[in-house]
C-alpha cells in the first residue's frame, strides 16, 4: 500500500495536548529520602515504560520490576511535600471507567514468590504519602484512606514477561483505572497471566474519584509525607483519568511524520501503540487520528 505524504506536513511539528501533569510548582525533598532521587521534573509526563535503560538491568516496568533509576522516581522523605499542576483541568467524569478521576504512579512492587515467573506474595515499597488536590492551589482537600506511593504497580506492557529486557507491543493504558475494588488478597497467589487479565490493560496506579470531594474539578495535587514517617515515598508520574485516545504513538511529545510514519509501518496489524483508537486494527482511522492532531 502506498499513501502520499504532502511534503508541506513534513515540516509540521506540533506540541499536543496529554493527560500528564505539566509543572512541578513546588518540591521540598523533606528529611532522609533517597539519595540522589531528588529531581522533581521526572514526575511530568507518562509512567515510566522500561528502567534501568543503558544499565546492566535494563527490563520493563512491570508490577514486579518497578521503576528504580534517579531519573525516573522522585524520592520525599520526612516533612516533604510536591506539588504538581495541570495545564488542562481534571475534570470529574462520572462516565470515566470505576468513576476515577487521577490516577497515580508510585513505585511499589508486588513480591514475586516463584521468581521469576511472577507470582504474587505480597506487596514491598508501599512507602505512603498522603494525597491532596485544589482547583486554586489555595484550598486543598485531602484524598481520604489514599496513598500515593501503593497499590497498585504500574505495569508497562499486556503482552512482556515481568522481567523481559525487550519491550512489548502492546502498552497498556496508564489513564484507565484499575478496579478500585480489587484487593491485595485477590491477587497473591496468582500467576503472571492471570495477573494481566485482573489488570485489564490498565497500567496500575493509585485511583482517585473527585466526587466524595466534592469538586467539579481540579489543577493541582499535593503529596504529603509526614514528618514523623519512617519511609519516603516514591513518586513517577500523575494523570488524568479516562479515555484518551493518543495521538502520538511514538511517545515523545510531539505529533510529527515519525508517528504518521509508525502507523504507516504497521498498517493492518492488530493492536500495538499504532492502534490509535484501540479499535483492534491499524487503519485510516488511525491515521486520520494523527493527521487532525498535526493538523
Amino acid at each position: 500500500m502506498t499513501i502520499a505524504i504532502p511534503m508541506a506536513l513534513l515540516a509540521i511539528t506540533i506540541a499536543i495536548p496529554n493527560p500528564w501533569a505539566d509543572e512541578v510548582v513546588s518540591f521540598d525533598a523533606g528529611l532522609g529520602g533517597a539519595p540522589g532521587y531528588d529531581q522533581p521534573t521526572v514526575t511530568l509526563g507518562p509512567p515510566e515504560l522500561l528502567t534501568g535503560e543503558d544499565t546492566e538491568t535494563t527490563h520493563v516496568v512491570s508490577p514486579f520490576s518497578p521503576a528504580w533509576r534517579p531519573d525516573e522516581i522522585v524520592s520525599i522523605g520526612a516533612g516533604g511535600s510536591i506539588v504538581l499542576s495541570f495545564d488542562e483541568p481534571v475534570l470529574n467524569a462520572p462516565d470515566n471507567l470505576f468513576g476515577i478521576d487521577l490516577i497515580i504512579f508510585g513505585n511499589a512492587g508486588l513480591i514475586d514468590v516463584l521468581w521469576p515467573s511472577g507470582v504474587c506474595g505480597g506487596l514491598f515499597g508501599a512507602d505512603g504519602g498522603s494525597v491532596s488536590v485544589s482547583t486554586d492551589a489555595v484550598q486543598w482537600h485531602v484524598a481520604a484512606d489514599t496513598l500515593a506511593d501503593g497499590l497498585w504497580p504500574t505495569m508497562a506492557f499486556v503482552d512482556s514477561s515481568p522481567y523481559s529486557e525487550t519491550p512489548g507491543q502492546y502498552v497498556t493504558d496508564p489513564t484507565r483505572a484499575i478496579d478500585p475494588t480489587l484487593t491485595l488478597a485477590e491477587v497473591n497467589g496468582l500467576d503472571y497471566a492471570s495477573l494481566v487479565k485482573r489488570y485489564d490493560q490498565s497500567a496500575g496506579g493509585v485511583g482517585i474519584d473527585l466526587t466524595p470531594l466534592g469538586l467539579d474539578f481540579i489543577r493541582y495535587v499535593r503529596i504529603d509525607v509526614p514528618i514523623d514517617a519512617f519511609l519516603s515515598a516514591e513518586l513517577d508520574a500523575v494523570v488524568d483519568a479516562g479515555v484518551w485516545i493518543n495521538p502520538d504513538p511514538t511517545g515523545d511529545g510531539l505529533v510529527n511524520v515519525d508517528d504518521l510514519l509508525l502507523v504507516i509501518s504497521s498498517w493492518g496489524s492488530t493492536g500495538g501503540s499504532a492502534d490509535l483508537n484501540h479499535d483492534g486494527i491499524v487503519s485510516v482511522d488511525d491515521l486520520l487520528i494523527v493527521l487532525e492532531s498535526w493538523i
